[in-house]
Order: structure tokens, then C-alpha cells, then sequence
């Protein structure tokens, strides 16, 4: 029993410090809030960058996670889900200067029609926006040309972000699959 107790001690002594940790941020997170003034404009902001998501080969960004019972024999790939962390590139090419990387969850989610249920963040890396984040959830058919996902929040820069993400896919591999993605995003954050 004194064991037992030892340990929970030795626990809560170990982790203080990374409680005091993550209790710092959002203090100053508060102190941000209640100094906005929200009859304020929000800014406004149009990005553009380019997406590689490599599914097969070499540098490989995503990868299947799960499927569903259906899915092997489901004409959309119902339930197939896939983990990315793909890079941002300011141009199609992949040796172009680096944004920042895409992460999330990509999953097939209709079972009448291909399309796709998007839930990924925008995690941008150097520069303006180093350490800012931008969330995007949404509903992506497959055979349309140009896609619109919507912008849900953000982080650092983009606290409160909102807008708009139009995408289309800018080049595909049908040997491997592999796909660079254009996106544009139409920002509105505080």
C-alpha cells in the first residue's frame, strides 16, 4: 500500500512541471481574448501553396489506417481511411521552397458516390505564419474539377480563422497514384 502511494506521489512530482507547462499557454491565450475587440474588421488573407501527396515509393506522406468490413468490395472504397502529413510546396514542384505540411485524416465516406470526408490541419513551418495552423474540415467529391472545403479555426496568427478552401487537383500519377494538390485559401481571422 505505502508502495502504491509512493508512486502516485513520485507521478504527480514528475509531471508538475509539464502541467505548469500547459497551463502558461493558454493564460496567455485568455489575455489575447479579452483584449480583442471584436467590433474590430477582422483581417482578411488569400495563401496559395501546393500540396505532394505521396501515396507509394520513396518519401511516402500517406498512409491507409483502417477499413471498413465493405470496403474491399464497395464500389466508392467506403471506410478506407488514410493518415497524411503530405508537404507544402509555393509552387507544383516539390523542390520549390517548403510552406509547411498538411496533416489529418482522409477517408472515403460515401457509399453511393467517390468522395471524400477531409479533416487536416495547415501547419505552417518558417516565415510570417512559423508555428500557425489553420484546421479545414470537409466533404470533398472526387469527380468534381474544383473542390470547397471550409476553414474552422486556427492557431498563433490565425486564432479565430474562418474562410474558405478552394482546391483542385493539379497533377495525377495514375501508375502510382501520387497527386500534387493546388489549394487557395480565403482567410478571415483576428
Amino acid at each position: 500500500m505505502e508502495k502504491i502511494k509512493l508512486g502516485k506521489v513520485f507521478i504527480l512530482f514528475t509531471y508538475s512541471h509539464v502541467i505548469g507547462v500547459m497551463c502558461q499557454s493558454p493564460l496567455s491565450v485568455g489575455t489575447w481574448f479579452n483584449n480583442l475587440n471584436i467590433l474590430t474588421a477582422p483581417k482578411s488573407l488569400t495563401l496559395q501553396f501546393y500540396a505532394q501527396d505521396i501515396v507509394t515509393g520513396p518519401g511516402q506522406t500517406t498512409y491507409e489506417i483502417a477499413r471498413s468490413s465493405i470496403s474491399a468490395t464497395s464500389p466508392t472504397s467506403f471506410g478506407i481511411l488514410y493518415m497524411v502529413d503530405n508537404q507544402l510546396n509555393t509552387g507544383p514542384d516539390p523542390n520549390s521552397p517548403r510552406v509547411g505540411r498538411r496533416q489529418g485524416l482522409v477517408g472515403f465516406s460515401d457509399l453511393n458516390e467517390l468522395a471524400l470526408y477531409l479533416s487536416f490541419n495547415f501547419v505552417f513551418q518558417g516565415g510570417l505564419y512559423n508555428g500557425s495552423t489553420i484546421s479545414v474540415i470537409g466533404r470533398s467529391r472526387i469527380a468534381s474539377t474544383e473542390r470547397e472545403l471550409s476553414i474552422v479555426g486556427g492557431t498563433g496568427v490565425f486564432r479565430l480563422a474562418r474562410g474558405v478552401v478552394i482546391y483542385t487537383t493539379y497533377s495525377f500519377n495514375s501508375t502510382t497514384n501520387n497527386s500534387v494538390f493546388k489549394y487557395t485559401l480565403y482567410i478571415t481571422y483576428y
